[in-house]
């Protein structure tokens, strides 16, 4: 484990700090200057992981951050980079030729129950290779899907590093003209070109980017029906709100929970004809669901996410899904100002108790608006008593009120994701999912959304630290500071150990 001071290097100060840097400044006397320049040049080194995947190990202190950081020493970090990472965000030039990123065939498209190479040759391999997924050829360059395969393959050939996806470009008769109500940032009309060229998009952008924004714009260009399919009641409510505030035909959209629709009445429901399928937070689908959810019929798709990643390996099912991806990296976003970098500090408790004791505190020298996060439900309902703040969860009613309503709430992890409070001051992570990186993106996101100054806040024990400090990766990986304190019990940091 990283130790604390190593980790942020702020939560202790000693007081000899001259003697510590001249015994640092001793191990370098006898340093050899000719390699310095070749590091100043690459200062990382790539080791193999897997096809088309890399790791790139870089120095703590040099400003890398690229891919998705999976471990973390006193000295190094480890990031992984593989195709996903370039498809999002391409790399820079260098690092690209060096990773040897490159797909297994030259080409191969899957549409209309075929999929189409570029030669007989690599036809007669991908037969060799999905075997049980085709049923033979179709022609010179070409083979049959298997029937209720289909969404299968393209993950398969994903996998491989080929995007199968043939465009199927928005047609003028489906366009409108563009609605007053939503003005298009720069990135987001170009997304939206993409879009008009392919009609099948995944949108991978950092909290508060504008990806619901993006896909309202969408619903209100393309003539028809609009579905969209979200992971909680939550959003659900949010993007009710929402299609009633921006658009001009409320009326064409459905908005309904994943759960909902591969339900027995929903599936019924859902597998009408539709202009738009919009995934919403498309990386939350169990993967048993995604093939399920591909058979809906629609013209054009598009997929949201701010964490394309899953953490049982099945990344390809998020792309399958969706399209043809289209991503800016957290540091890019910060610094053309689209999105803002909000301030994070880890408190430090040696117990339980003590952390309780340490919110308790902490609540009370917060100002604004505040969203407390607990996953527990029995911790949380205990909170909400204690406090004397709501506790919204899964069988709340009309979360959405009850959240805005109130300066202060507590939230269970139905407010994880796509929450949205334009003036959220402060997100205290309370009790949380283990390790889980992609819960600790999704919650730093709701106080991105934010239009002010926001702070996120962290509480965790020693053994926590210890056990779910891969939780944080999803943080520093992207280049945000982490502040690494110790609770001292009244909500304020201490002398730190």
């Amino acid at each position: 484990m990283v130790s604390l001071t190593g980790r942020m290097g702020e939560a202790s100060v000693d007081g000899n700090e001259n003697s510590s840097h001249d015994d640092i400044a001793s191990h370098f006397e006898g340093m050899d200057p000719t390699h310095l320049s070749a590091f100043f040049e690459t200062p990382y080194a790539l080791l193999p992981r897997g096809r088309n995947e890399v790791w790139v190990i870089v120095p703590r202190f040099v400003p890398f951050y690229l891919g998705h950081l999976e471990r973390q020493t006193d000295s190094y970090n480890y990031f992984i980079v593989n195709k996903y990472v370039d498809w999002i965000s391409p790399l820079p030039a260098d690092v690209r030729e060096k990773v040897g990123i490159s797909p297994l065939f030259e080409s191969a498209k899957v549409a209309n129950g075929t999929v189409v190479f570029s030669s007989r040759e690599e036809r007669d391999r991908a037969q060799r290779r999905y075997g049980e997924l085709v049923d033979g050829e179709a022609g010179e360059c070409s083979l049959c899907v298997r029937k209720g395969r289909e969404f299968e393959l393209i993950a398969r050939i994903i996998d491989d590093g080929n995007l199968p996806f043939v465009p199927s470009p928005v047609v003028s008769r489906d366009l409108r003209p563009p609605p007053r109500s939503i003005e298009l940032r720069d990135y987001q009309q170009r997304a939206w070109e993409t879009f008009l060229r392919t009609g099948m998009v995944g949108v991978y952008w950092p909290p508060s980017a504008g990806k619901t924004f993006f896909s309202l714009y969408c619903g209100e260009r393309i003539n028809g029906n609009k579905l969209v399919i979200v992971p909680s009641v939550t959003l659900r409510e949010q993007w009710e709100e929402r299609i009633l505030t921006y658009c001009r035909f409320p009326d064409e959209w459905q908005v309904h929970t994943y759960q909902y629709l591969t339900g027995r009445k929903g599936w019924v429901y859902g597998v009408g004809n539709t202009a738009l399928t919009i995934f919403d937070e498309v990386h939350h689908l169990p993967a048993t669901t995604f093939s399920r959810l591909a058979t809906i019929k629609t013209t054009y798709r598009i997929g949201l996410s701010a964490s394309p990643y899953r953490e049982d390996g099945r990344t390809e099912y998020i792309f399958a899904l969706t399209g043809f991806p289209i991503g800016l990296g957290w540091h890019d976003m910060i610094t053309i100002g689209a999105v803002r970098s909000p301030d994070v500090t880890v408190y430090l408790y040696t117990s339980q108790h003590a952390k309780r004791q340490g919110l308790k505190a902490l609540v009370r020298t917060l100002t604004g608006r505040v969203l407390i996060f607990c996953d527990s439900l029995r911790k949380g309902q205990q909170l909400s008593q204690e406090l004397g703040v709501p506790f919204v969860h899964g069988g709340t009613v009309d979360r959405m009120n009850v959240i805005r309503s109130h300066r202060m709430v507590i939230c269970s992890r139905v407010g994880d994701e796509g929450l949205s409070l334009p003036t959220l001051d402060a997100v205290v992570e309370y009790d949380f999912l283990g390790g889980s990186r992609r819960q600790e993106a999704q919650r730093v996101g709701r106080v991105m959304h934010s239009s002010i100054e926001g702070v996120h806040i962290i509480l965790m024990t020693d053994e926590e630290l210890h056990r779910f400090e891969r939780r944080l990766y999803a943080l520093e990986e992207q280049g945000l500071s982490i502040r690494c304190l110790r609770g001292n019990g009244a909500g304020q940091s201490g002398s730190g150990e």
